[in-house]
């Protein structure tokens, strides 16, 4: 009786330790990410800034919507692989089980490089049929098509996993720093030289095609020896057999992320095909601006997923629960300070960053603000959930909010213009909220916890 009260109380100091571990490297990823992601979108909205003051709304509008037509295309058919990577890679010892790892980074990569073929050869059909079909101006085609090189290499899936995996959250946020500050150096060159819509494509393109090389060519320096070559030699033949479940969880994963990212992707496409391009391209200055709190929200929940699914597997519930009902709140408080800072002050803060021209964005910011307080209010819960390898409730709570989406945005849009969409967004995040947090308590109540935990 003694020793088992012993054992149990080792086991108990142990998980605490493990808790405590955890709790203070997730503080320290956050902090790098958080830091790293401010730096970053400041100084992309300095570069957006720039190229609004260089062309006027409609061109901005044309601009906007090609680069929607990438980043949609990209989310939507570019496989992310990074999520079951990171789910499975989580439970590998790397000192008995080397070869599995490798084997593991080999199937993300192929993943990536199959969707990022698939998001190219897509968006450009979409650009060459968009001039039969709607009677795009070919040169504005022609920009697109130039633009959409960029999808073909995209392998950030692999290179998010890799550097997750060995918690190199300093070095995501000095990559996404320096990335940022070579487009804006190069965007602010352009704007003393005074070019035009097509410099300025070609400016986009070349530094996302540089970005994704450089992060991913940095990810391969975190491998163990001998790194690319062993990459490039492990075989991905058998993983459903390591890593049992690792396909149906990537494609229940995959599926309703591609449904989230139509929803939040081509709502641009939309405006501009329902209103006209310069409701668009105030529609997307909104967006870009209330991606800080989006990106906020996007980077949170990668930290505390690899936690998550670690705690999962061990079935430790308390820990668990407490870091999913603590970053909810620190979200949703974030979220909250942001809206109020845009309702309060927008406007002038609006004006100096882009111009008076793009002052009817204002209204269109702070309701999208309010959406996306809304859905990254459930990021915490999202990443529970597929943590608890319950991908279904993901994927069906993704419906709901797309459907909900996609049967308001098109009357949205024809009555109240750009502002629809937003309203549109506001529905998205409603239902997305109650959807995860009803799906949870009924996933955490089934999942077979440890008991005295």
């Amino acid at each position: 009786m003694e020793s088992a009260g012993r054992s149990q109380s080792k086991r108990m100091f142990a998980a605490s330790k493990l808790r405590k571990a955890m709790g203070h490297r997730r503080v320290r990823a956050v902090t790098h990410l958080l830091t790293g992601t401010a730096a970053t979108l400041a100084i992309t909205l300095l570069s957006i800034a720039l190229v609004a003051r260089l062309i006027d709304p409609t061109s901005y509008g044309i601009f906007a919507m090609i680069l929607t037509l990438g980043q949609a295309c990209e989310r939507l058919l570019g496989f992310q692989s990074w999520q079951p990577l990171i789910r499975s890679g989580a439970t590998i010892d790397m000192e008995t089980d080397e070869k599995s790892y490798f084997a593991l980074l080999k199937f993300g990569w192929l993943l990536d490089i199959g969707g990022s073929v698939t998001a190219w050869a897509v968006a450009s059909s979409l650009a060459i049929a968009s001039h039969y079909i709607l009677n795009v101006a070919i040169e504005h085609v022609e920009l697109a098509l130039m633009f959409l090189v960029s999808l073909l290499f995209n392998f950030n899936g692999v290179s998010t996993a890799i550097f997750r995996l060995t918690d190199r959250y300093r070095t995501i946020a000095r990559i996404q720093v320096a990335n940022a500050l070579v487009r804006f150096v190069i965007v602010a060159g352009a704007y003393v030289a005074g070019v035009g819509l097509f410099e300025l494509t070609l400016i986009w393109a070349i530094t996302q095609i540089t970005g994704s090389l450089a992060n991913f060519i940095i990810a391969v320096r975190f491998l163990p020896a001998p790194g690319f070559r062993q990459l490039l030699q492990a075989s991905s033949k058998g993983i459903s057999n390591r890593f049992p479940g690792i396909w149906r969880f990537a494609f229940g994963a995959n599926i309703s992320l591609t449904l989230w990212s139509s929803a939040q992707q081509v709502d641009t496409l939309i405006v501009g095909w329902l209103a006209d391009p310069a409701s668009a391209g105030l529609f997307h200055i909104a967006k870009r601006i209330s991606r800080v709190v989006q990106q906020v929200g996007s980077q949170v929940e990668s930290v505390v997923y690899p936690d998550l699914s670690r705690l999962a597997a061990s079935h430790e519930k308390r820990s668990f629960l407490q870091i999913v009902l603590q970053t909810e709140l620190l979200l949703a408080v974030f979220g909250t300070a942001c809206f109020l800072v845009i309702w309060l002050i927008g406007a002038p803060l609006m004006e100096a960053a882009v111009g008076a021209r793009y002052a009817g964005a204002v209204p269109l910011l702070t309701i999208q603000i309010l959406a996306v307080t809304l859905t990254i209010s459930g990021a915490a819960s999202r990443a529970a959930l597929l943590a608890l390898g319950d991908q279904g409730a993901v994927l069906r709570t993704v419906m709901v909010c797309s459907l909900a989406f996609y049967t308001s945005v098109f009357p949205l849009i024809l009555e109240f213009g750009a502002m629809g969409a937003n309203l549109a967004h506001l529905l998205f995040g409603l239902a997305w909220l109650a959807g995860l947090m009803l799906h949870l308590r009924r996933t955490v109540r089934r999942f077979p916890w440890t008991p005295d935990v």
